[in-house]
């Protein structure tokens, strides 16, 4: 039979914590390709790094003996946002353990039902990161506007690059302005391999006449191009070589109806509206999420916290209020997602849509 921590119901033995928090890939997750997750004692220092190493690279210069060498520089980061990244959500668990108690189940039982809030309150903190990474695709930074906190994360994508269109219009070549991203990154020394996107985009292109003449020939227009023909027109002319399709949802806020149920408003991670051109490195990865130590690392020693004496990336902590007696469980995680090139990122806005 499980037992709790100092008899105090609800109250998790800190190493029955430990597995919780570890895992933070998703299976089912497209973006994780791109973007993997790692864990590190000092976010800022890790950036840097990143930074130095990823960045088009310079090229030094000869000298002649006896003189004094050129002074090279550091590419900046924004330090000043980067530990922002604090994730965090909790539970009255004390509400939450009444409310099962009246529905009849035993005090052996809770046990699992403290477990199981632990794991959603990760889980959500997980799916703020998968948002985050994909505000960066999508628009080349992030934005922090919730609790009290209003900041945007700049990865000196410049505004040239988020500021291109493709038109799906009657009329318009689709191929000569993906032609056109393709070329302004290249102008720029960065070779363009892949596209985020959404199904809907894909179909849209497979649909289009001047994709259709391109790929087939005029006789084929009003035939709709074949999802393979289409990813080996995008390869062979483009060098497009992996396309990326996000069309998963979150459950983004939530309010409590007159029926005491709750209304939960959906979104999705990559916007519709959105095709994005990347370049990654030879491991096929754009950038990373970094995980940083958030607050609760230390409140152990002062604040009676019980929580995973090991290091994961979501932390599970509980404490005891005693007026009102309350159990709280709290999942906490510091994050940043970290884009290895700011000129690896072209996004473009879909137009001509009709409503």
């Amino acid at each position: 039979m499980p037992k709790f921590e100092n008899n105090i119901l609800g109250f998790i033995p800190k190493t029955d914590w430990l597995n919780m928090g570890f895992q933070v890939k998703r299976p089912n997750d497209p973006i994780d390709g791109l973007f993997g997750d790692e864990k590190t004692d000092n976010i800022t220092a890790y950036w840097q790094t990143i930074a130095d190493e990823y960045q088009l690279p310079m090229m030094a210069q000869f000298h002649g003996f006896d003189t004094e060498a050129q002074t090279t520089f550091r590419v900046p980061v924004d330090n000043h946002n980067i530990e922002k990244g604090l994730i965090k959500v909790k539970i009255n668990q004390s509400e939450r353990m009444r409310s099962l108690l009246r529905a009849g189940v035993q005090n052996d039982e809770m046990y699992d039902y403290v477990i199981n809030d632990g794991i959603r309150l990760a889980d959500q903190v997980v799916t703020r990161t998968k948002v985050a990474k994909n505000e960066l695709l999508a628009t080349g930074k992030i934005t922090i506007k919730e609790n009290n906190l209003d900041l945007t994360v700049d990865y000196g994508v410049k505004p040239a690059q988020t500021a291109f269109e493709i038109s799906f219009a009657d009329g318009e070549d689709v191929f000569e302005q993906i032609q056109a991203i393709i070329d302004a990154a290249t102008a720029k020394g960065t070779t363009l391999n892949g596209i985020v996107t959404s199904k809907i985009n894909l179909t849209r292109m497979r649909k289009h006449a001047s994709v259709q003449t391109a790929i087939n020939g005029a006789a084929s227009i009003g035939a709709l191009v074949s999802k393979a023909s289409l990813e080996s027109y995008l390869e062979e002319e483009f060098g497009i070589t992996q396309i990326v399709v996000n069309d998963l949802s979150y459950g983004a806020s939530s309010v409590i109806d007159s029926d005491g149920r709750p209304v939960i408003t959906q979104k999705r991670y990559f916007p519709q509206d959105k095709i994005t051109f990347f370049a990654t490195n030879p491991a096929g990865k754009m950038g990373v999420g970094l995980w940083g130590n958030p607050p609760e690392v230390d409140a152990e020693r002062f604040m009676g916290v019980q929580q995973s004496s090991e290091n994961p990336y979501v932390f599970i902590s509980q404490w005891m209020e005693k007026d009102p007696a309350v159990l709280w469980t709290k999942a906490s995680g510091l994050f940043i997602p970290v884009l290895y090139n700011p000129g690896a990122l072209y996004i473009a806005s879909v137009t001509g849509v009709g409503a």
